[in-house]
């Protein structure tokens, strides 16, 4: 039997608890038992100042635009990426396809580092796009769960694994519903701009009953109320957002309203797969739009370890006896001794300068090495 123990002085358990000074065993890739520290024996991972969180997810990149990086930072939002001929879409038809292949890796590759355990890629180009995400997919170590969720292009639905529309209303309303249906999970991008929640975008989302629906920068209280209602998930994208200028997310009155909400980094041309700085960003939104305290900062960290998996119908990997252990093990100045834990945690993990992805009883260093036990 492979064993492994990880010591910690806060770590979220169960339904995200806090927990201090904690000892958490491994066995053949289980979570044995959640003990006191005390019980750690020599040579376990981690210490008093680290925390152990679960597997968190990005539930919404373009992997593919970080082929070219910074482009266009001078451009509007629909000049870099409506389609058909933003200048993304322009660039991901002249980049030859291993080129793309290449860096939708060094995407995917990035985020394992991060220690995301689920991310959900929009894959434009069709079944030939995704068919590219899954080949990438294919060289990354173990754990973390891809979703390629393709558009309607060439080869459509080859290699995808769901709808991945940049609006319901590039589609007509019926074309649109048949789309929803017959590839689940479904997603779509829906109230980014005025004009677009303007033309009903949201109402066409909650008819063809999406899973999830992307940014909702322009939805009302009444908008959310209706996405509660109707059991639709909402993907926030502070940071992109915020770089193309389109507005602020409604953080506080979303979960004011009770709606599941994820967070996502959208296009990698312009912000890394770093989702735990999003949940930072979804904090300090919520609480300048006058929603603060510490439940408010648990839901935000259910926006990054829980709602995700739940909207695509995956268990969240929960810290809990008998659950397989996908864990994060970080260190972050301040973050173990934290008084209110959830703010800190969505605060600093995303500053973290040790980390440690846990896959069953296999350890992977990705960052400060020389701070940590040896995995």
């Amino acid at each position: 039997m492979r064993a492994l123990s990880v010591r910690a002085g806060i770590a979220l358990v169960g339904e995200l608890e806090v927990r201090r000074d904690v000892c958490v065993f491994v066995r053949d890739g289980r979570v044995e038992s959640i003990e006191g520290s005390g019980s750690c024996r020599e040579g376990s991972l981690g210490g008093p100042a680290f925390a152990l969180l679960p597997q968190p997810a990005n539930a919404h990149v373009h992997s593919a635009d970080h082929a070219f990086p910074e482009y266009g930072s001078s451009l509007s939002l629909e000049e870099l990426v409506a389609p058909p001929h933003g200048l993304k879409h322009r660039l991901l038809s002249a980049t030859p396809p291993e080129a793309l292949t290449k860096a939708i890796f060094e995407l995917y590759y990035a985020a394992w580092r991060l220690g995301i355990g689920l991310l959900v890629d929009f894959r434009e180009g069709g079944g030939l796009g995704c068919t590219l995400a899954a080949k990438a997919r294919e060289g990354l170590p173990e754990g973390m769960r891809v979703l390629i969720l393709g558009r309607p292009g060439p080869e459509w639905p080859m290699g995808c694994e769901g709808l991945g529309a940049p609006s319901p209303l590039n589609y007509g309303e019926r074309e649109f519903l048949e789309l929803a249906m017959n590839h689940r999970p479904a997603m779509a991008h829906v109230a980014e701009t005025p004009e677009a929640r303007r033309r009903g975008d949201l109402e066409r989302a909650l008819r063809a009953r999406l899973d999830a629906i992307v940014h909702g920068t322009h939805l009302s209280p009444d908008d959310l109320e209706a996405l509660r209602e109707e059991g639709v998930g909402l993907v926030l994208c502070p940071s992109s957002n915020m770089w193309h200028g389109v507005g602020l997310p409604p953080v506080a009155d979303a979960i004011k309203a009770g709606v599941r909400l994820a967070l996502g980094t959208d296009n990698a041309a312009w912000s890394s797969p770093n989702v735990w700085l999003e949940a930072r960003q979804a904090l300090l939104l919520a609480r300048a739009q006058g929603a603060k305290g510490e439940e408010v900062a648990k839901e935000v960290l259910r926006a990054l370890f829980v709602a995700p998996y739940e909207l695509i119908g995956l268990r969240p990997p929960l810290i809990e006896e008998g659950e397989e252990a996908k864990m994060v093990l970080l260190y972050s100045e301040g973050l173990a001794s934290a008084q209110d834990v959830y703010g800190a945690v969505a605060k600093r993990a995303g500053e973290a300068e040790a980390l440690i992805r846990i896959e069953g009883e296999n350890a992977y260093v990705t960052r400060g090495r020389q701070l940590i036990a040896p995995a």
